[in-house]
């Protein structure tokens, strides 16, 4: 049965590989994506690991990430200039930016509607949060623009600026269009502009030829949305992918093989599974942790990525300020467990819906706690989905438990902020004041040994409520073929296409 499923599923890729290759020109860099996207503005972005490479092809921030680093340096702006009291950031514009599809020259105006579009009481964009402190944008003239802000913001350079959150976009087309019609029709400044987007078949980006940096060495880049890493394996063997990910048992194969060169990171991402605090029985506490003795995370982790991927025991990567190093590493403990859940009145167990994307690795990972759960009595129904209709459901608390993964950056702050109550991205629909309190105590700090306090605080009151068993923070792994040069990889291993060439 084994053998048949996967020489259907190899038909099945090859149909499809078939049909994302028509009108593929021999000259286009073609790149795997999870999954497709469920959105091109960077204000409402709902997935780092689908949108923002993309996202970074089409826009530019004031600030970014260097490529291959976490260096912060100017983008669209040329400098800037921080008051004494931290409330007031001013920035000096590039001139002569233009935005994509004739709309015209970037100026301070657009700098002012991006960022405020954001923060409006009637908002619905998933990066409000991120900018919470922003009182208001002043327009100092054409080229020079002042943020405003009610309190210090710690994180304005080492999270918000380089990210997504702050990509500026064109106004008047944002308002020629709208909100749902411009999600989809970009216009941005960045090295490629969107050519065309075929629902669950293909992003395809073109050069933009006005750019106002350094112009790319690839003219046409086109995303394939491909959910199986066995499909993506048969596509870079054949020619029909050029750079992708592959599964985690055959990357020693792909690093022995001269025809192709890997890149292997470690990710800055959080993989967790989480339980639904207000969804019975799971708004017991007893329960939560009689779950968390159930299982073995350590063989967990082995099953779904052979070795590749270490154990997580907090939030935060290793590396990013305010990590709580100590955070305890809890071992599967069945007695435990069942004397737990008697002490909850479950003695008999119970059946928990896991809901979740339905990625190999996911697959993987939810026949282990099954059958770990199943010998305290706890009978886990898997109902894995794709990765929107998955997302959805966790954040709506509709299932008793969940996996979900969320990225980081290199400040805390970014990761932890979406599990304050009514973000929209709290799965676990946990409400802690403590937390919310905590994080917004670490927010405004600037001495970082106080900050980091605070966020090793806030991930103990996590802990204490036990709606999250981490699972790990992951790894990246591309691969292409011998005729790509992969360009800058950031540290994390996320892709910076713009940089790459053929050789």
């Amino acid at each position: 049965m084994r053998v048949r499923k996967v020489l259907s599923l190899m038909v099945m890729g090859l149909f499809i590989i078939s049909a994302f290759a028509l009108d593929l020109g021999a000259k286009e860099l073609k790149i795997a994506n999870t999954d497709d996207i469920s959105t091109f503005d960077p204000g409402f972005m709902n997935s780092g690991e689908r949108e923002l490479t993309i996202m970074r092809c089409i826009f530019n921030g004031l600030a970014k990430y260097k490529e291959g680093s976490w260096e912060v340096v100017p983008d669209l702006a040329e400098s800037w200039t921080v008051s004494e009291d931290n409330l007031e950031v001013t920035f000096k514009l590039r001139k002569g930016v233009n935005f994509q599809k004739g709309y015209g020259e970037m100026t301070a105006e657009d700098v002012k509607f991006s960022y405020e579009r954001l923060i409006a009481a009637d908002s619905t964009a998933s990066e409000k949060r991120s900018w919470k402190q922003l009182d208001h944008v002043e327009i100092i003239d054409t080229y020079t623009v002042k943020l405003v802000f009610k309190e210090p913001k710690a994180d304005l350079f080492t999270s918000v600026l380089p990210n997504n959150s702050s990509m500026v976009i064109s106004k008047k087309a944002f308002q020629e269009m709208g909100q749902e019609k411009f999600a989809f029709n970009p216009i941005g400044t960045g090295p490629y502009e969107l050519a065309v987007w075929e629902p669950k078949k293909r992003i395809q980006l073109k050069a933009f030829k006005k750019f106002w940096g350094k112009a790319p060495k690839i003219d046409t880049i086109t995303f394939l949305p491909i959910t199986e890493e066995t499909t993506c394996e048969i596509a870079l063997r054949t020619g029909e992918l050029n750079v992708s990910r592959v599964t985690p048992l055959n990357i020693p194969r792909f690093k022995k093989d001269s025809k192709f060169s890997v890149s292997l990171s470690p990710d800055m991402r959080i993989y967790w599974l989480g339980m639904t605090m207000n969804k019975p029985p799971f708004d017991k506490l007893k329960v939560r942790q009689a779950l968390r003795y159930a299982l073995d995370v350590d063989k967990i982790i082995e099953a779904a990525y052979y070795g590749v991927a270490d154990r997580a025991t907090t939030i935060l990567p290793p590396g990013v300020p305010g990590r709580y190093e100590d955070a305890p590493v809890y071992k599967q403990d069945f007695k435990k467990a069942k004397q737990l859940l008697k002490e909850a009145g479950l003695t008999d167990g119970f059946t928990m819906s896991l809901n979740g994307p339905s990625f190999e690795p996911q697959r993987i990972m939810a026949e282990v706690i099954k059958a770990d759960a199943a010998k305290v009595g706890i009978n886990v129904d898997i109902q894995l989905k794709e990765q929107a209709a998955a997302n959805s459901i966790a954040n709506k608390g509709e299932a008793h438990a969940y996996f979900t993964s969320y990225t980081c950056t290199v400040d805390p702050a970014y990761v932890m902020q979406w599990f304050v109550p009514g973000t929209g991205w709290n799965p676990s629909q946990w409400d802690n004041q403590t937390y919310v309190n905590l994080l917004a105590e670490g927010g405004k700090e600037l001495k970082q040994d106080k900050r980091t306090g605070y966020y090793i605080d806030a991930q103990k009151e996590m802990d204490k409520d036990c709606w999250a068993i981490w699972l790990t923070h992951g790894f990246k792994v591309w691969v292409a073929g011998e005729s790509v040069d992969m360009g800058k990889i950031y540290p994390n291993g996320m892709l910076a296409p713009w940089t790459m060439s053929f050789k």
